[in-house]
């Protein structure tokens, strides 16, 4: 039997997709102002590095990657370390907005990261004058892990159909 808090639930699933769904729009409203965007050398998601993004259309972007060394768990046990790249060819992963249940998907942390990134750049301000690489830094990522977590719990604990938005008059 389930309770409420087990994560394996529908509604945290689906709060999870929310998410995920809400940080992809964001991604392809930036895109949709820059076009393309050059990530740095520090863009790595897990177990790629991130080397470019473009616009596709209203619901896609695209995301130009290299392979990363094997090692879900490299930052962690290297202390700040990063995988090398694999000298493999660049591959592009199509990332769609329709949810989680089109791979493939890229992980929530780094989509997450990947929007503010965006952002920043398509909408400068003087809050985004600090170095944008600073976004991946391993404490950056463990603090927006916590964040994340919050997030889905205020999101699995609404009503269903709730989304928190008001309506349009």
């Amino acid at each position: 039997m389930m309770n409420e808090n087990d994560f394996g639930s529908e509604k945290v699933l689906r709060a999870i997709n929310h998410l995920y769904m809400m940080q992809v729009c964001i991604c392809i409203a930036a895109l949709k102002e820059l076009r393309s965007a050059e990530l740095t050398a520090e863009d790595y998601g897990v177990d790629f590095w991130a080397d470019r993004a473009e616009y596709v259309n209203e619901s896609t972007f695209n995301l130009y990657v290299t392979q990363a060394e094997e090692n879900v768990l490299w930052n962690i046990e290297k202390k700040g370390q990063k995988p090398g790249r694999l000298a493999v060819p660049q591959q592009r992963i199509t990332v769609r907005g329709d949810g989680m249940g089109t791979a493939p998907v890229i992980p929530l942390a780094y989509l997450t990261v990947l929007s503010a990134k965006l952002v920043a750049m398509a909408f400068p301000n003087e809050q985004t004058a600090a170095e944008l690489s600073d976004y991946d830094d391993e404490r950056v990522m463990i603090v927006l892990g916590e964040r994340l977590q919050t997030i889905l719990e205020d999101l699995a604990g609404m009503p269903d159909g709730d989304d928190g938005a008001s309506p349009v008059s």
